[in-house]
């Protein structure tokens, strides 16, 4: 299992509003740093060229969400994590999550 660097992270206007209604672009930020509870990334289907990835996380609030993302292939935003949406987790994903987090995109999970 090789592990990916991820340079950062892009919201477009666009993505930020299609999950407004459930998560502020802040709170993906803090899903993505925090750094006492680790994301939990897991590889998915890629788009295209691009790899995608769902991240579970918590908010600094103790919030649980749920990204679904891309990590961008071409520069200059080439390894900068895009999210496509996001959510809260389920319970059943919280208990993932509680299961297995340890941080970072792994390649071939």
């Amino acid at each position: 299992m090789r592990t990916r660097r991820v340079r950062g992270c892009y919201i477009p206007v666009e993505r930020a509003r299609h999950f407004s209604q459930r998560a502020q672009p802040e709170e993906v930020y803090e899903v993505l740093e925090n750094g006492d509870f680790k994301a939990l990334w897991v590889r998915t289907r890629s788009f295209g060229k691009s790899p995608a990835y769902i991240v579970y996380g918590r908010t600094e609030e103790g919030r649980y969400l749920v990204i679904h993302g891309i990590l961008l292939e071409d520069p200059p935003l080439k390894d900068v994590f895009m999210p496509v949406t996001v959510r809260p987790m389920t319970q059943k994903e919280k208990r993932y999550y509680e299961e297995h987090r340890e941080g970072g995109p792994h390649e071939g999970d």
